[in-house]
């Protein structure tokens, strides 16, 4: 699949208004077979000739982009009716990276500078064909479904960190407070959602996973080692507000280590609360108190005893607290507390060997595997980079 490398340079000139057909010549005949796969167009899928792929998608591509809409969520939608809005032109456009590259793969709008300005640029064929969207005028009703369903998901894989897609159909469902009996619509929903924005990830098994789970299957298996163990239950409105993207569950110990890392070490606390956020995500992922230090120590090169003990501490009420992904969503302490306790082996941490963190820190700061790739590529750093380095 080519990227976007001109999205983190110069962008390309565009005109405006803008032809489909001058939007698409540009393009190798890879990507517009990518635009024929993404959009469902299935009588272009493999046609190699570049001029006989362009003369058969312009003619259907407007239809069939209008009719990919139907699995957007609320800011896709948003961004759609800007564009229309605006005559198929959004100068600086909000989340310009994963927006592009998303937009662009499937051939809607194209990233570019219109006088010397970076926007987004849609054909007038396709500004055409969405004025005549149902619903353009405000937010439709399949929308606000996909937003939920997108956002629930989102929700329970931040607590859960891994979902069978069969496991994941059943609490939609319940969540919905009817039987799922749509499963493929939602999926539909929640796979075409990966481009744009999603913090979760799903491999060729169906196994759904949020974007920092290091090993989806290992975590599954640990997971299903625990088997007297209840999933957590959350409510819905808790896992809406899990599943909006800049969501952090900040514990009173997650706060009391941003604030004294910012404290004593002089650290933005912006920076610090990061930090915090970073060591909170080893426990998620199983890993011990030391692996969450060696953190701290590659910040900070902590050598006192004192400060070796205090920061201990800290760390260890940090993983308490944390709702650990091989805990089911449970935090240690509740579990501990629980009436009648619960057999040693379920709170016990299984061995294994350490794992090198998915998550870079530089200058204090976290680079999200959901956030666009720092080298420059337009891609989402776990499709990037982050690929790499796992």
């Amino acid at each position: 699949m080519e990227n976007l490398k001109s999205l983190d340079g110069e962008w390309p000139a565009l005109s405006w208004p803008l032809s489909l057909q001058d939007a698409l010549s540009p393009l190798t005949t890879e990507m517009l077979q990518r635009i024929a796969r993404l959009l469902l167009i299935y009588d272009w899928m493999k046609e190699d000739d570049k001029e006989a792929l362009i003369r058969g998608l312009v003619p259907a591509m407007a239809d069939y982009a209008a009719a990919s809409t139907e699995l957007w969520d609320e800011e896709r939608w948003t961004l759609i009716r800007k564009l229309v809005k605006n005559n198929g032109l959004l100068a600086n456009p909000p989340q310009s990276g994963p927006a592009a590259y998303y937009l662009r793969e499937r051939g809607i709008a194209f990233p570019g500078q219109v006088n010397g300005i970076k926007s987004l640029v849609m054909p007038a064929e396709l500004v055409e064909r969405f004025v005549k969207l149902e619903g353009l005028s405000g937010t439709p009703a399949h929308v606000k479904r996909n937003t939920e369903a997108i956002r629930l998901t989102q929700g329970l894989l931040y607590y859960y960190g891994v979902l069978p897609e069969t496991e994941l159909e059943e609490r939609l469902g319940a969540l919905a407070g009817q039987p799922s009996d749509d499963g493929r619509d939602v999926f539909e929903v929640l796979v075409d959602a990966l481009d744009f924005r999603a913090t979760y990830d799903a491999d060729e098994d169906g196994l759904y996973s949020n974007l920092d789970v290091e090993d989806p299957q290992e975590l599954l298996h640990l997971q299903q080692a625990r088997g007297e163990l209840e999933y957590r239950e959350f409510t819905k409105a808790e896992l809406l507000k899990a599943g909006e993207p800049e969501f952090v569950e900040r514990t009173k110990a997650h706060q009391e280590l941003a604030d004294y890392l910012s404290r004593e070490y002089a650290v933005d606390r912006q920076e610090a609360d990061v930090i915090a956020e970073i060591c909170a995500d080893t426990f998620k992922n199983g890993k011990s108190m030391s692996a969450a230090f060696e953190i701290l120590q590659f910040e900070f090169s902590i050598e006192d005893d004192r400060t070796i003990e205090e920061i201990a501490g800290m760390l260890a009420r940090l993983n308490n607290s944390t709702r650990q992904w091989v805990l089911k969503g449970h935090r240690p302490d509740e579990l501990s507390s629980s009436a009648g306790g619960i057999p040693s082996n379920v709170l016990a941490m299984p061995q294994r060997p350490h794992q090198a963190d998915v998550i870079s820190i530089q200058t204090g700061r976290k680079i999200g595997r959901n956030d666009p790739c720092p080298c420059g590529s337009g891609k989402k750093f776990k499709k990037c980079c982050g690929a790499v380095a796992d």
